[in-house]
């Protein structure tokens, strides 16, 4: 299967980036989403990105031009999405928002479409249950931000047809990116174990063992990590962490999935990161 267009269903900041770094690779691709002002909003990343580039010379201002050129915006998934070869879901992190999406690419996307999701912690088969073509369905979950971060989890279902995965590889690779294949499992791999240090971090300070600046210090000292659990939860953005972490416990009963309560208590009051100017360095620092 050759791809030759690609379809990005969300803007936001995944979606931004995944759609990003498929036009450098030279694939026309189409970003879809229901508002006009949320792709203006997204292709505005995606050049302030692509310029950041140009800037420290780690590309050409003819490279990003190109870049450029091959990026369209719809908010017409039928007509976006009829001619797509390979579709990478990216809206909000809920089964109610992406199921129906699902359905809608079932009945827009030619057959042999491929239908993947960047999904973080849902489960892949559920996502393909509102297809009639599992064997098409597969997981391609990102780290953020997309254009930097390298690796990439391919998560394959029990119905994934191995033809599909290796589409998925292929072309994922050509994006400059690494993979791995995982099983359809709760959280995956990279979030079952993310999400318990950024949990773990959340009851030490509950338990005030230390300040947030003197464990991300220690953690970043101690590991060689470029950023610590309070300035990762504050990128990611503190609701998702609880919604991932609520969804590993409710799959399988494992009580260290289980949420703090400060954790839940930041949703509740609106500091939910960086993407609302209001996290931990803001609450606490």
């Amino acid at each position: 299967m050759v791809i030759k267009k690609v379809c990005v269903i969300g803007s936001g900041t995944m979606g931004s980036g995944i759609a990003q770094v498929s036009a450098q690779a030279g694939y026309e691709t189409t970003i879809i989403d229901v508002k006009q002002e949320f792709l203006d909003r997204g292709l505005g990343i995606i050049k302030a990105s692509l310029v950041k580039f140009v800037q420290k010379e780690k590309m050409k201002q003819e490279e990003m031009n190109e870049a450029l050129a091959k990026l369209r915006t719809s908010i017409d998934m039928k007509n976006a999405a009829k001619d797509a070869d390979y579709v990478i879901e990216a809206v909000f992190e809920r089964a109610e928002v992406k199921l129906p999406i699902f359905g809608q690419l079932e009945e827009v996307c030619p057959r042999e479409t491929i239908l993947a999701s960047n999904t973080s912690g849902i489960p892949v088969s559920l996502l393909a249950s509102a297809t009639r073509r599992p064997e098409k369905v597969i997981g391609t979950h990102f780290m953020n931000p997309v254009p930097l971060m390298k690796g990439v989890e391919i998560v394959k279902t029990l119905l994934t047809s191995e033809e599909t995965v290796e589409v998925s590889l292929d072309f994922i690779k050509s994006l400059g990116k690494e993979t791995v294949v995982v099983k359809d499992s709760p959280g995956f791999v990279t979030n079952r174990i993310i999400t318990l240090v950024m949990n773990e971090a959340a009851k030490l300070l509950e338990e005030n063992l230390a300040s947030i600046e003197d464990i991300d210090k220690i953690e970043k000292l101690s590991h060689n990590w470029p950023m610590g659990p309070f300035e990762l939860a504050d990128m990611v953005g503190i609701d998702v962490i609880v919604d991932l972490l609520e969804g590993i416990y409710q799959q399988t009963g494992w009580e260290r999935y289980k949420p703090a309560p400060l954790l839940k208590r930041m949703v509740e009051i609106g500091y939910t990161g960086k993407k609302v100017g209001k996290g931990f360095y803001q609450l606490f620092g």
